[in-house]
């Protein structure tokens, strides 16, 4: 009895053994499964960004030169997709790409909002102010999926721009765009000088009680002026017309701008820290710093200059920037990677000047000023001298104006936070004069 009690037991267990090691060898094969699929459904994923981000950059190159006719336009569309997706442009057959009426292997169409995009075939007629760019398919190449299903896929994307206003306020053209949405004191008027946006509206992101503040005399002024949390008024000033709160916040209208390091042509590196203290020329490409002081004046060739550590760009004393066709971007030393702290900074002081001119064609048409989207470094303007800009971009920074000289802007200034202690005024004039033919600058609408 005792001896056949053992061996029942020694065979339980022996059966045992074997269920653990089928279960095993189930849970294995499941397990694999799922990482096969995690890397296959990752593969899809990164081709998809790939395909959008191509699509974002070639619209909005292509908005940008519809001013110059459609050829420039189509054709600045193919360089962008191909400066994204090497040989991109190249892959359909059709000798008509992009124009040929079908958007199965990519189509360019151009139009005129508000009206809608028009269907595949409709060209790009000269006088519209919107592109849209159905890229070619980028084909994927699954590393498993080919055991249950289709080893390769093709993914398209869509992306549309347009040449005209920024959108803002209640489908107005956004002339101050303040995108931060936690803080207080967002908009921070705390001088005697004005905020005015002329022929466009004010809109603040923030959804703190005091989102925007008037501390002093000046008054804010726009067509309509909307703020996603409250306001506070503790001084002489006003806001005209009264303000919308509780407003949804506005989107970032320059989020899908390229950086430099996407362009098709980056600028060159690398120069290091430059300091100008005699009259000086430079030349485009990525700089840790520029320092100009004392009665220099320096001149800027055409081009995009990036520059990557503190200070950034400071003009001291009673030196001057001049120039035509400028962009800064400002990053940080880990450049092309997004800043993880403080970078580079703009300083003017108070007998500075900088009368540097934004580019108006090309992926940068009307922009000053581009801070890198992560960059806190605050921008600061105290000159006594009135000073004109296009736009400033600055989605993560304080643009800080101490300056009793005015400000005027052409194009709208799309910033984290401003913050005025001026006794001169700073005024966004969106309606360009009637000489004016540069474009806005482009944006995406879907």
């Amino acid at each position: 009895m005792a001896g056949g009690g053992t061996m029942a037991l020694a065979g339980g267990r022996t059966g045992e053994r074997g269920s653990v090691a089928v279960l095993l060898a189930l849970a294995l094969t499941l397990l694999l499964g799922f990482a096969a699929l995690v890397v296959d459904v990752g593969l899809s994923w990164a081709v998809r960004a790939e395909a959008q981000t191509a699509a974002d950059a070639a619209a909005l190159a292509g908005a940008a030169r519809l001013a110059d006719g459609p050829a420039g336009a189509v054709t600045t569309v193919r360089q962008y997709l191909d400066a994204n997706v090497p040989g991109l442009a190249d892959r359909p057959a059709d000798p008509d790409w992009p124009l040929n009426g079908s958007d199965d292997d990519g189509e360019v169409v151009c139009w005129t909002p508000p009206a809608p995009p028009p269907a595949p075939g409709a060209g790009c007629p000269a006088g519209a102010t919107a592109v849209q760019v159905t890229t070619p398919p980028i084909p994927v190449r699954y590393a498993f999926a080919s055991v249950l299903g289709p080893a390769a896929n093709s993914i398209r994307a869509l992306a549309a721009a347009t040449a005209g206003g920024l959108p803002g306020a209640a489908g107005l053209a956004c002339g101050l765009c303040l995108l931060d949405p936690v803080h207080g004191g967002v908009l921070a008027v705390a001088g005697s000088g004005d905020v005015v946006v002329e022929d466009g509206g004010v809109a603040v992101a923030s959804s703190h009680p005091d989102a925007a503040i008037l501390s002093d005399s000046g008054d804010v002024v726009a067509d309509q002026i909307d703020v996603a949390g409250g306001v506070a008024v503790t001084g002489s000033g006003s806001f005209v017309p009264p303000p919308t709160t509780g407003a949804p916040p506005p989107p970032d209208p320059l989020a899908a701008l390229p950086t430099p390091d996407t362009l098709p042509t980056p600028p060159p590196c690398c120069f290091g820290r430059v300091t100008v203290g005699s009259d000086r020329t430079l030349t485009p490409g990525v700089y840790e710093s520029i320092t100009v002081t004392d009665d220099a004046t320096l001149t800027l060739a055409p081009g995009v200059y990036v520059l990557t550590e503190l200070p950034g760009l400071a003009v001291l004393d009673h030196a001057k920037v001049q120039g035509t066709s400028i962009t800064l971007y400002l990053t940080c030393n880990n450049y092309p990677t997004p800043c993880t702290t403080f970078g580079a900074g703009f300083t003017l002081t108070s007998t500075a000047r900088y009368t540097a001119t934004a580019p108006t064609t090309g992926p940068y048409a009307n922009l000053t000023l581009f801070s890198d989207r992560t960059n806190p470094t605050p921008l600061l303007l105290a000159t006594t001298a009135d000073t004109a800009t296009a736009t400033i971009y600055a989605a993560n920074s304080r643009l800080l104006l101490a300056s009793t000289g005015d400000l005027e802007a052409t194009h709208p200034l799309v910033l984290a936070r401003l913050t005025t202690l001026s006794t001169g005024s700073t005024r966004v004039t969106l309606a360009p004069p009637p000489s004016a033919t540069a474009p806005s600058s482009p944006v995406l609408i879907r």
